[in-house]
């Protein structure tokens, strides 16, 4: 009699379980399978089987990457009895998949600041969440989830799908690199997280930028401990997902019906965000600044109280990560504020600002311990920051010839108050808002808002007016943001045209909807023929879009599939191999000898950053950007007299020097009066002359330079003091050397 009842009790939960356990072996296998090492020359060149298993491994992680963050975040959020009148499942699941990223963060950065980083810790708690919500989820009576329909829902559904597995593909499995920063920066600090399994510095190689990249990714962090330095870009489309689905839930509380959202998230899935690499950290950050954008607003307008067990989590995740984008968290809450105060009154406003002041605090706590740590809170903008810094400790990790030189050479502006600064913001102010209405290849959207208009009966839902208003004021805000900074990284992690153009034709789409039906203008067909037009419509914007990003190709998807097959490595697999094609290092690097460390004099935007951290090569062979091995003497080396640079680049065994014809990109290293033409003719001989470019060494070390080798390097020279792209770094040495000046006139004083 017992035993019957324990059994009617406990076998439909054993069952769930161990259903839920079948359902997490794929990602127990992929996580195993992961921690097998593919040799670079293999990845990079030849493929094979181990590049293909790698491949499916990687493809597998993504679903079960969402279904952890789902899993934590179910922890946190479950919306009360009398709440769930204001939240469909939609809006829970996307509450609960933000909620548990933020906590996943905050605990993998507890891990890598106790230096925890091992497989058999993070693999086992990843699993046991997947497990655990499988199981729940699996031992609950069906309610009857949405499931398409209707012709039109099949092919919204399809066309998401299919998207969603080509993003992953290209820009998920296989490289995605265009540009030097990949390589250089985010690669090798990924793997150097999971090579020492902590966040801090390396006390015999310290690299401050890898640090204040990285130190607050904590999901990263999870993911690389046992699937290495790809997993990343896993991870980046998992959150580019999400963000289509926070445009989705947006779109909802804009208009009735399921048509308008779903086109919306198709369109914003291929949309001007596919044109940032994966590699980066921004797709997180940006998706995180949305989803505060939109819980912000959905906190204040309703009475869901459980949005705050998501919101305050994120928050903090944020201003850890960049706690400079705490105060972009801080923007879109204060415009949730608005609209609280809209919906309810003064009262209205005040849950919004407790959340925007915790991730505040939040960001002052994460400056203090970088200051302590560190002795500089933080290195952008860097004229904030420099006046508190401690100059003993930060010379021990940095130099700060480095940060000044760096922070004036990127070409970034911030807006000031002289009358030339606010012409310039003006200017800029129209600039970033005529963009969103006069982009290229912008008239796809009149004719998707025209058609949508006079074919769908769409309407506005009944009480959204806060919202709408609010969402006005955080677009507003973003637009006020980008117009203060030129900085590029703040476009990026914002996503703003991408998130922006959509909703703007949505809330065109239902008003002028109105205007049709007064006047009897409307199309009246049946609603299965308007929904696949409308979808259809969205379709050709989402391809319009896409192509004018050249991100995704019949040639790119080839490659990618040819990659994932095992018949390739990573080159040939995308045309920005061309510039980033990792052969070039180690064909430089047979042609000087082994202890000797190469310098790039130029190409600083292609030879550096693809060799300076290259796996194929030792580390340190070619001297690094932000972390060269002559840090200590970093002004001595740009600025300082030949005699002095020659001493200080000897001591530290640098002793060839990379010059490629037809660029222009002379970085620091390249300016130091060295490469003067009568320097180089009385210090310098030849070492080797490739296809397209030089090496050189010391004097007597090599072959000496005919005064053709010494004009053609002296003429590229010239080109790029004066050349858009170029010059900006010119004009950091300026900058440098008054600086120093000035450094020294106080000394003196003193």
């Amino acid at each position: 009699m017992h035993f019957s009842r324990y059994l009617s009790w406990g076998g439909p939960r054993w069952q769930a379980s161990a259903r839920a356990a079948l359902m997490t072996a794929p990602f127990l296998i992929a996580a195993f399978g992961l921690l097998v090492k593919i040799p670079p020359e293999v990845q990079f060149f030849s493929g094979g089987f181990l590049t293909a298993w790698n491949s499916l491994c990687l493809a597998i992680l993504a679903p079960y990457v969402a279904l952890a963050f789902v899993g934590m975040g179910a922890l946190l959020v479950s919306p009360l009895a009398d709440e769930d009148i204001y939240l469909d499942t939609a809006d829970l699941l996307v509450l609960q998949f933000f909620g548990g990223a933020a906590l996943c963060s905050l605990i993998g950065v507890c891990l890598g600041a106790a230096g925890l980083l091992f497989p058999w810790i993070t693999v086992p708690f990843l699993t046991a969440i997947i497990a655990c919500y499988l199981a729940r989820q699996l031992a609950r009576p069906s309610s009857g989830h949405w499931t398409p329909s209707t012709a039109a829902e099949w092919l919204l559904v399809g066309m998401l799908g299919l998207s969603a597995l080509v993003l992953l593909l290209v820009k998920g499995v296989v490289l995605d690199a265009t540009r030097g920063d990949i390589p250089q920066l985010y690669l090798p600090l990924l793997a150097d997280l999971q090579n020492r399994h902590t966040l801090w510095l390396n006390p015999d190689e310290p690299k401050l930028f890898w640090f204040l990249l990285g130190r607050g990714h904590g999901a990263d962090m999870l993911l690389v401990s046992f699937a290495g330095p790809m997993a990343h870009q896993v991870l980046s489309v998992v959150y580019l997902l999400s963000i289509t689905a926070l445009v989705h839930r947006i779109a909802a509380r804009l208009t009735r019906g399921w048509i308008l959202p779903g086109c919306a998230t198709l369109i914003a899935m291929w949309s001007s965000f596919i044109g940032l690499e994966t590699g980066r950290f921004h797709y997180e950050t940006g998706a995180f600044l949305l989803f505060v954008c939109w819980g912000g607003l959905l906190y204040a307008t309703t009475k869901v109280r459980v949005i705050f067990r998501a919101l305050v989590p994120a928050v903090i995740s944020i201003a850890i990560m960049i706690p400079q984008a705490a105060i972009i968290a801080a923007a879109f809450l204060m415009a949730g504020a608005g609209a609280g105060w809209f919906a309810h009154g003064p009262r209205g406003m005040v849950r919004p600002l407790v959340v925007a002041a915790i991730g505040l605090g939040t960001a002052a706590l994460s400056l203090l311990v970088n200051q302590i740590y560190l002795g500089i809170a933080e290195v952008n903008p860097i004229g904030v920051f420099m006046p508190l810094i401690n100059v003993e400790r930060f010379r021990q990790i940095s130099s700060l010839d480095l940060m000044v030189y760096v922070n004036n050479a990127q070409g970034i502006k911030y807006a000031g108050f002289s009358m030339l600064d606010v012409v310039a913001a003006a200017h800029r102010f129209w600039t970033v808002l005529s963009g969103l209405f006069f982009a290229a290849n912008f008239w796809a959207y009149p004719v998707f808002i025209v058609a949508c208009a006079a074919l769908l009966g769409v309407r506005r839902p009944q009480g959204n007016g806060p919202f709408a208003i609010g969402l006005g004021l955080s677009l507003l805000a973003v637009v006020c943001l980008i117009t203060l900074t030129s900085h590029g990284s703040l476009e990026r992690m914002l996503a703003f045209r991408s998130v922006a153009t959509p909703l703007i034709a949505i809330a065109v789409i239902v008003p002028l909807a109105g205007v049709f039906r007064r006047y009897r203008l409307q199309n009246h067909v049946g609603s299965l023929p308007a929904a696949t037009i409308a979808i259809c419509l969205a379709a050709l914007v989402a391809t319009v879009v896409a192509r004018s990003q050249g991100e995704i190709t019949r040639a790119r998807v080839g490659g990618a599939l040819a990659y994932v097959t095992g018949r390739i490595g990573l080159v040939g697999t995308s045309p920005s191999f061309d510039d980033l094609d990792p052969r070039r290092c180690l064909e430089v690097s047979r042609h000087v000898p082994s202890g000797w460390h190469i310098l790039p004099v130029n190409s600083a935007l292609r030879f550096l950053p693809t060799c300076a951290e290259s796996p194929l090569l030792p580390s340190g062979r070619v001297v690094d950007t932000l972390h060269p091995v002559f840090l200590p003497d970093y002004g001595d080396v740009l600025l300082g007299p030949p005699p002095l640079s020659i001493a200080a680049l000897r001591r530290h065994e640098v002793n060839a020097f990379y010059i490629e014809s037809n660029r222009l990109d002379f970085w620091a290293h390249g300016q130091s009066p060295l490469f003067d033409p009568d320097s180089m003719q009385r210090n310098l001989d030849v070492l080797h002359v490739g296809a397209d470019y030089i090496l050189l060494t010391w004097k007597g070390l090599g072959v000496q330079m005919s005064d053709a080798q010494v004009a053609a390097i002296t003429e590229l020279r010239n080109r790029s003091r004066v050349t858009g792209g170029s010059k900006e770094y010119w004009e950091g040495i300026a900058v440098l050397a008054a600086w120093r000046s000035r450094q020294h006139s106080t000394k003196h004083e003193e």
